[in-house]
């Protein structure tokens, strides 16, 4: 096997697994997991570096969406240095500087990654091989979930830390009622669920004609459905909502008699069947359930969402000093300890909110170019935007590399106001 090979196969890899965290290649014995994503990605940029060192010396030749991205580089140098600031000087620096570092590595290699991506010759067939390798390790994991649940291997099993390391390694992470939340390989269903809709994102801007992108759209569309979470069905939605190619076959006449069946048996279904409907909806207690997920009331999921964001902005505004600098990371715990008791991974469940109260006003600003300037400045861009600043309102994206390396494709869209002649909308 040749390093370019190798080095290939590292890249399809890291971009498959980029959200397997179930997996520990410490098997346990360290303390911190070590995801593949981190081997795989780290390994292939070192073979890059390998491979292009007696080639080009100390030269440096960049393709087009590459140096477009440069601007990124800086933001992130800046972001990150803001982070280093804030966190030295924190209510927290020894928590905090473990948190920074998990931040500087995922987004250095998801930057990394990314220029990989769009500076590779044939870009279109690594990310469809990398998704599609991804999607079924993704479905091999949910299949696993099922059969433990059919054996009666439940969430707190996993918490308890009890069982066999095969049912701990499939056992689903969080049900919702009698059903079983599927996160595939990973442990939190609402990241699962961000990773799905960002391979939808890298779809859409390497392969949007590819015959089999139709089918990879469907399987995500069925992956984010299952896993039953409010954040990844957000973040999805904003993106198809965002997005001209959906519109444009959702307006395609082929697509109307697929639209028009379904409605009509719904239609004729309820109306035959509209007292046993109500029956069994009755019965399952279905309308609790669902207002219970969905409210805002204290002691609901919404309510302390909503709750801990007031905290956040009670925190950052309590003085000149944290309005600026911020507590610095991984200090949550010391102002939520009445929230979350002992918990040392209490946090305020909201990307703006944690860097805002906990990185300062500064840092913010710099999160709010990172997501605004692609809108303005980037041709196609406002879909993938979308759901990432979706999915930050309840969750906090920036630990995931995927966050970084969707920000970084993003930015090396092709600019709006200088179209270079005969480049296609999106990459190339």
């Amino acid at each position: 096997m040749t390093l370019r090979t190798l080095e290939y196969s590292c890249l399809v890899g890291s971009i498959a697994l980029i959200g397997t965290d179930r997996i520990d290649l410490l098997g346990g014995t360290g303390s911190f997991r070590l995801p593949p994503f981190l081997v795989l990605a780290a390994l292939g940029v070192f073979l890059r570096l390998v491979i292009i060192a007696p080639e080009r010396g100390p030269f440096i030749f960049t393709t087009p969406p590459v140096r477009r991205q440069m601007p990124f580089l800086v933001v992130l140098v800046v972001f990150l240095f803001l982070s280093s600031i804030s966190t030295i000087f924190g209510l927290d620096p020894s928590r905090g500087l473990m948190q920074l570092t998990e931040v500087v590595l995922v987004s250095v290699l998801g930057y990394c990654v990314a220029v990989q991506i769009i500076s590779h010759p044939t870009g279109e067939k690594l990310i469809l091989r990398a998704v599609s390798l991804g999607l079924i390790v993704h479905l091999v994991f949910c299949i696993g979930q099922c059969i433990a649940w059919a054996y009666g291997i439940a969430p707190q099993d996993v918490d308890s830390g009890t069982g066999s390391g095969i049912a701990m390694l499939f056992a689903p992470s969080s049900s919702f009622f009698w059903f079983p939340r599927l996160s595939g390989s990973a442990i939190d269903p609402n990241g699962a669920g961000f990773i799905l809709v960002m391979y939808l994102v890298l779809l859409d801007a390497f392969v949007p004609k590819s015959r089999y992108t139709r089918v990879l759209r469907f399987a995500i569309a069925i992956f984010v459905l299952v896993t039953l979470s409010r954040s990844a069905l957000l973040c999805w939605l904003a993106y198809l909502v965002f997005s001209q190619a959906f519109w444009r076959q959702l307006t395609f006449r082929r697509t109307v008699p697929w639209l028009v069946v379904p409605t009509v048996l719904c239609s004729l279904l309820w109306v035959t069947y509209k007292n046993e409907i109500m029956d069994l909806v009755e019965l399952w207690q279905v309308s609790d359930m669902i207002s219970a997920r969905l409210s805002t009331d204290e002691g609901s999921s919404g309510g302390d969402h909503v709750q801990l964001i007031q905290r956040g902005l009670e925190t950052w505004s309590s003085s000149t000093r944290t309005m600026i600098a911020g507590i610095g990371l991984g200090a949550e715990p010391r102002v939520l300890s009445d929230f979350f008791g002992d918990d040392k991974h209490g946090n305020f469940h909201c990307l703006y909110v944690t860097v805002l109260a906990g990185l300062g006003l500064p840092a913010f600003i710099v999160l709010m170019i990172m997501f605004g300037y692609p809108i303005v400045g980037r041709e196609g861009a406002t879909p993938g935007i979308a759901a990432l600043a979706t999915f930050s309102l309840p969750y906090q994206a920036h630990t995931s590399p995927m966050f970084w390396l969707i920000l970084a494709v993003l930015w090396a869209f092709k600019p709006k106001l200088r179209p270079e002649p005969g480049v296609a909308v999106g990459m190339r």
